[in-house]
């Protein structure tokens, strides 16, 4: 699950477990149950914590602070994004059959069995995309994450995303990427070796001055001979730089340790293991912020809501008052009639049955239809030898033209229009047209 879009996001790097770490041996072996390291919810707020605050991005500030002092700022960010310490994720490529996302997480377990050492009931796991047939899953212990989600929903965040901070490095191209993070007085090292496999060791020195050399034994076990990009915290910078040049090392290029690059590689991030806790990924709306916004909306349409409705029956009303006053004029015209259904569609056939009873023509009749087509026809210059067949039903006169005609349909239509008559080509035959009223 890739990071939302958010205006404002903060970045919380985790330190590493204390005790033996569940990657440090490099035969993707996961070890779980173990408690060193994991801390309840009220310990874990007093820890200090690298930290980033980013603005659609961009890094604003970054500091050191637990999650008491960060409470404030917790609750007003959009999300929070916790990177865990590359020794305490295990990235495996796995081929995975097609399934649901429901059924995927009840087999990620079963899955994952052959490289875990302890109940998998205690590892949380997450599935990434598909690709090449294959997901990448990441895999950490169960408890000591929980720990660290409940003590942020117990500040107040409100969307959460865990990433591993492997997959933060810069994605390999030329150099592969590797990062020495500091965490009090321990050290570890993060290495990236490709797009979907990432390592952590822990770096064991008595003194910093060991630090470089141990350091690069580690690369050069893990990377071979290619060449790495290695970022350090700014106080190692110059110890580091110091070391390369007085070793000729040419395979290690050097770099400060940037925010910038975590938290843009973070957004291409595929696997999320907040999708191991079903009942904790969905962020709770925050209804206190929005609660003018949605009552002023609420107020609105309701308003909007009355306004129709009163205007539904004023006009329903003035219906049923037309509709009244209709047949009140049919009854006292035609008493001995009853009214059916439509009083003016009764008037209208009784209007149009008393003027065939004494002789008038009514305008969709057979004579005046064929009347008016007559004098167009003639007006238009027209041969009467053009027309097929004439045929008359429910008030249209029908005229089939013959293969040689040549008459102009805008003309004919242009003047029947003056006699408020409408001439229709039929859709499927354009020599059959169609006269009648307007």
């Amino acid at each position: 699950m890739p990071i939302t879009k958010a205006n404002d996001t903060l970045y919380l790097r985790l330190p590493a477990r204390t005790g033996p770490s569940n990657a440090t041996d490099t035969t993707n072996t996961i070890h779980v149950g173990d408690p060193a390291g994991t801390q309840g919810t009220s310990a874990i707020q007093t820890i200090p914590l690298a930290l980033a605050l980013a603005i659609r991005g961009r890094p604003l500030r970054t500091a050191t602070a637990s999650l008491s002092e960060l409470a404030p700022q917790v609750t007003q960010v959009s999300q929070v994004v916790l990177l865990l310490a590359a020794s305490d994720v295990t990235l495996l490529r796995i081929a995975v059959p097609p399934l649901s996302a429901k059924r995927l997480r009840a087999a990620l377990p079963s899955l994952i069995e052959e490289f875990v050492i302890g109940d998998t009931a205690e590892c949380a796991i997450a599935a990434g995309a598909e690709a090449d047939g294959q997901r990448l899953i990441a895999v950490c212990d169960r408890d000591w994450l929980k720990n660290w989600i409940d003590a942020l929903r117990q500040s107040g965040a409100r969307r959460i995303h865990v990433l591993p901070i492997s997959l933060c490095l810069p994605s390999p191209n030329s150099h592969l990427s590797a990062a020495l993070f500091q965490y009090a007085h321990r050290y570890e090292l993060a290495l990236r070796l490709s797009d979907h496999e990432g390592i952590g060791l822990a770096v064991d020195v008595d003194d910093e001055i060991q630090l470089p050399n141990a350091v690069a034994r580690l690369i050069v076990t893990l990377a071979g001979n290619h060449p790495v990009s290695l970022s350090v915290p700014a106080a190692q910078v110059a110890l580091f730089e110091k070391w390369i040049d007085e070793e000729q090392l040419s395979q290690i290029t050097l770099t400060e340790q940037q925010w910038s690059d975590w938290i843009a590689a973070s957004a291409k991030v595929s696997v999320d293991l907040i999708s191991a806790f079903e009942g904790n990924q969905r962020a709770a709306f925050p209804w206190r912020e929005w609660r003018w916004p949605i009552a002023l909306a609420a107020a609105a349409s309701l308003v909007n809501i009355a306004a129709i409705t009163a205007d539904w029956w004023r006009l329903r009303s003035e219906g049923q008052q037309l509709r009244d006053e209709i047949t009140d004029i049919y009854r006292r015209s035609f008493p001995n009639e009853t009214v059916v259904l439509d009083p003016l569609a009764q008037i209208k056939q009784k209007i149009a049955a008393s003027r065939q009873a004494s002789g008038q023509l009514n305008t969709s009749d057979f004579v005046v239809l064929a009347a008016a087509l007559g004098e167009v026809w003639r007006e238009a210059g027209n041969d009467l030898r053009a027309i097929d067949a004439l045929d008359y039903r429910d008030g249209t006169l029908t005229i089939k033209l013959k293969k040689t005609a040549q008459v102009s349909l805008a003309a004919m239509r242009s003047l029947l229009a003056t006699r408020e008559l409408q001439l229709t080509p039929s859709p499927t035959d354009p020599l059959l047209w169609q006269v009648k009223p307007l």
